[in-house]
């Protein structure tokens, strides 16, 4: 019955993806231009019409029938000195950037994973050690090459490419720094793959495409740069043909006979477009993400047109949306026909899963539509005559942050990094014909209204926690006092504290300046706690609306049902539990009839474990003292704000991370700092020997917060789900040994986890959220660890898919005798899945115990804080 369960399809988005229509334009004209020079070189070898090298014609002959390209000043051939020449061209091009690029991309890839890898003083002096060629650019080292060794082809290409080889480090250390910060790198190593493994299946792919670029743009250089030096007599001797040289004998003809420029430089052109274009064009191929999508949402039942409201029809709407209908350009509907209302200090929440249409109605409402996507119907906005849609850009742009307003959901990326926030803000007046002193006397004055401190003004948005970014984009929507305020789902990246705050600041702001407010979000309990009104909209189709009272407490859709249910996360029941040998010596002992029972050793065991980073020369503490234990089997969660020291401290427990003091026991390997001779501990001092943090990452394995970046963009699910088996040291005994057994086992998993077995074959950007998050998961079990950590793995989801999420973690717990570690802002998603908790703020663990003690009898005052802050569904 579990297995038949398991198969029942899933209410997740589900994306059909099939590649590209068409061909990729840059990629055919470039290989048609470079097939033309490659096929020219390869011809000349065995034939051209005249000896290039040698006088046989009338010499400056103009373009003609027996010489299509004329002839030089010597008589010779032009055409025939063309194709031979770009031998040249492509010998050049081809050695200096192979020089470069052998030499460059290896360094900068080391220099890269040094660097990522905390070891960052060797990868500087090797960094600084070919910046010193940096001083001798190709031409200027050729040049002296040239002197030293005599002019030529050899030293030209010899020269162009070690000037080159900076570049290519560059380029390749840059793009390895992105890869290796990246969560799926992170995982690789979690997974027990060594650095070779890692720099060969992750950074090398996924550099690739800028590497390409690089050596097109390389070519391009070489090309040019060997014209440049045979202009100069220092390049390719005569009389072997060269386009840089012919180029050089041309220029005492020009007026008299422009052909010998035209053809050299036509061909010099078409070499340097065609490699640019080749290199752009298989950047694109190759990158797996560039697919179009035509994605289909499974729907349980027809879709329902919505019963008619007893809401009685809002008078002079500040916002009114009526048939709204909005396609792609081939014409597939993201929303078909939405009708809805907001008055004048009315709240209205729009929910609905992610691909529901609700940030596609807040887009064509604010003129904000993507390219390639159009909108039919009405927008109307109170004050303003006509419907919106019919306006254009200029004339859309006088009403946005004037008349209606819009708060997104990712404040980091809504703010400009390089601007103070207070100018951020006054700019959202001036430009709207505010004078400046005007402006910013009233920014700092909205700062201080949505509680930023004294000072906030002149700080720039990374100075800033998530909660304050977030105040400064809802004083910069309402710093005109519009009619209409959007807001995106303005609080899904914030702790449930921080989202209580902005709620109550958002509902008080909008109150007080009687504006309308339309509430994007896939939370019911935030809806039930800020709007009076609700739309629900499936696949762009409104389904239902009316009184959020009414709505919740009596849904007529189906689909309105399954979210209700979803929001609702039931406490996990309660087992008999052995005592933590880690508890607070605060927490009251209570009474037991039973015997005491000796319990065996914790296999997660941490004490008085401190961790402090440095930044700019100051200590920065992470973690202050923490101490808990985790039994075998054992489900138990950590609750807690960003901030907070979760994620330091499942590193430590994951072996990814040194404590700076403290014992720490991880699946029976000793992860504790070895202490300095002084007596304190150096982090990362006295490394785990790699056979024993080998055997700790064959015992436990992570599943990451976002299911976006845990998985390599460039690999496909199967080799993604086994690339942990390819390791010998993860395969227990009777393990899949050889390929078609990895098959066989990546094949089960994902079946456990929920997933069509062709998902193989499949690229991670062809999931859902929740499909990707289940991939991530299946790859932490694929080798029967011990221990699964989970941290923060449904913040990122929907309601419907984190409640599959959490129900699955627990089951698979169950299936496989797992030990479960989650970490969770929530407490209320703990409560569901965990039966022991610990509370941790500012780096302490404040509180800990059953969770249902803890969640219905908190004892710490930040606990009880944590709970309040907790939406719930009203």
């Amino acid at each position: 019955m579990r297995g038949a369960a398991r198969r029942t399809p899933s209410v997740e988005p589900v994306e059909t993806r099939r590649r590209r229509p068409g061909v990729n334009p840059q990629l055919v004209i470039g290989a048609v231009l470079v097939g033309l020079v490659l096929v020219t070189a390869l011809v000349s070898l065995v034939w051209t019409p005249y000896d290039p090298e040698h006088a046989g014609a009338e010499r400056l002959l103009p373009p003609g029938a027996e010489h299509w390209f004329g002839t030089d000043r010597f008589g010779r051939d032009v055409f025939s000195q063309v194709m031979a020449g770009a031998q040249i061209t492509l010998l050049v091009g081809l050695v200096a950037v192979g020089i470069a690029a052998l030499v460059g991309v290896p360094l900068g890839v080391l220099a890269g994973m040094l660097q990522g890898s905390g070891r960052g003083k060797p990868a500087t002096v090797l960094m600084r050690g070919t910046d010193i060629l940096l001083a001798f650019p190709g031409l200027l080292l050729a040049i002296v090459l040239g002197a030293v060794y005599g002019a030529g082809t050899v030293t030209a290409m010899v020269a162009l490419g070690i000037g080159s080889i900076p570049a290519f480090a560059r380029v390749a250390r840059s793009g390895t720094l992105q890869v290796v910060r990246s969560d799926y790198v992170l995982a690789a190593r979690a997974a027990n793959r060594g650095e070779v493994a890692i720099a060969a299946r992750h950074v090398l792919p996924n550099i690739a495409g800028t590497v390409l670029v690089q050596c097109s743009v390389n070519f391009a250089i070489a090309v040019l740069a060997e014209a440049g030096l045979s202009f100069l007599g220092l390049g390719t001797p005569p009389p072997t043909p060269s386009w840089g040289r012919m180029l050089q004998e041309s220029q005492q003809f020009l007026g008299l006979a422009d052909h010998l420029a035209i053809v050299p430089g036509v061909a010099i052109a078409v070499a340097v477009l065609g490699f640019n274009l080749l290199g752009d064009g298989l950047r694109d191929v190759l990158d797996p993400r560039l697919e179009s999508a035509s994605a289909a949402t499974p729907r349980v039942g027809p879709v329902e047109t919505p019963a008619s409201s007893p809401v009685e029809p809002v008078e002079t709407p500040a916002l009114d949306l009526r048939h709204l209908t909005v396609r792609t350009r081939s014409g597939r509907p993201l929303l078909t026909d939405v009708s809805l209302r907001v008055a004048a200090g009315e709240r209205v929440g729009l929910i609905g899963e992610s691909g529901s249409g609700k940030t596609m109605t807040a887009l064509a409402a604010l003129g904000l539509l993507p390219d390639g996507v159009s909108a039919t119907g009405h927008v109307g906005l109170a004050g303003v005559d006509g419907n919106l849609l019919d306006r254009g850009e200029r004339s859309m742009a006088r009403l946005r942050g004037q008349e209606i307003s819009m708060v997104f959901q990712e404040p980091m990326t809504a703010l400009n990094p390089l601007m103070r926030v207070g100018r951020q803000v006054a700019e959202t007046m001036t430009v709207h014909g505010v004078a400046p002193g005007t402006a910013s006397r009233r920014a700092a004055g909205l700062l201080a209204e949505v509680g930023l401190p004294d000072g906030a003004a002149r700080r720039y948005p990374h100075e800033l926690s998530g909660g304050q970014r977030q105040r400064v984009v809802l004083a910069t929507a309402l710093a005109n006092d519009p009619a209409v305020l959007v807001a995106d789902e303005p609080t899904t990246a914030l702790d449930v504290t921080v989202q209580r705050q902005v709620l109550d600041l958002m509902t008080r702001l909008v109150s007080d300046r009687g504006a309308g407010l339309l509430f994007i979000t896939h939370d019911l309990a935030v809806v039930s706690q800020v709007c009076e009104r609700v739309v629900v909209l499936l696949d762009g189709v409104v389904v239902e609306e009316g009184p959020v009272a009414e709505v919740f407490a009596h849904p007529r859709h189906e689909y309105t049902r399954r979210l209700l249910a979803a929001s609702t996360l039931e406490p996990r029941p309660t087992t008999p539990e052995p005592p933590s040998l880690a508890d607070p010596p605060s927490q009251v002992e209570r009474p037991s009839l039973v015997e005491p029972v000796e319990t065996p050793p914790a296999l997660i065991r941490v004490d008085d474990v401190t961790r402090t980073y440095t930044n700019r020369g100051q200590a920065v503490p992470a973690l202050r003292g923490v101490s808990l234990s985790v039994q075998e089997g054992q489900r138990f969660g950590i609750v807690g704000e960003s901030g907070s020291g979760k994620s330091t401290l499942l590193r430590i427990i994951a072996g990814l991370d040194r404590a700076t003091s403290g014992r720490v026991s991880s699946a029976g390997v000793d992860l504790s700092p070895v202490p300095a001779p002084s007596g304190g501990a150096r982090p990362g001092s006295g490394r785990v020997p790699p056979r024993d943090l080998g055997d700790l990452r064959a015992a436990l394995q992570l599943v990451f917060q976002d299911p976006y970046g845990s998985l390599d963009p460039r690999m496909t699910v199967g080799d993604i789900v086994a690339e942990p088996l390819l390791n010998p040291a993860n395969v227990r005994d009777g393990g899949p040994r050889t390929p078609a057994a990895r098959r066989d086992a990546v094949r089960e998993m994902l079946d456990a986890v929920g997933l069509p077995l062709d998902a193989t074959e499949r690229y991670p950007h062809q999931f859902s959220g929740g499909q990707r998050q289940r991939i991530a998961i299946a790859r932490a079990l694929v080798c029967r660890p011990r221990i699964l950590v989970a941290d923060e793995p449904v913040s990122a989801l929907d309601v419907s898919v984190r409640r599959q999420v959490l129900d699955l973690l627990a089951r698979l717990a169950d299936e496989h005798a797992l030990t479960l570690l989650l970490v969770s802002h929530d407490l209320g998603v703990v409560r569901h899945v965990a039966d022991h908790v610990a509370v941790m703020h500012d780096g302490l663990i404040v509180e800990q115990g059953p969770t249902a003690q803890v969640y219905d009898d908190p004892a710490h005052e930040y606990t009880r804080r944590l709970r309040a802050a907790t939406p719930l569904l009203r």
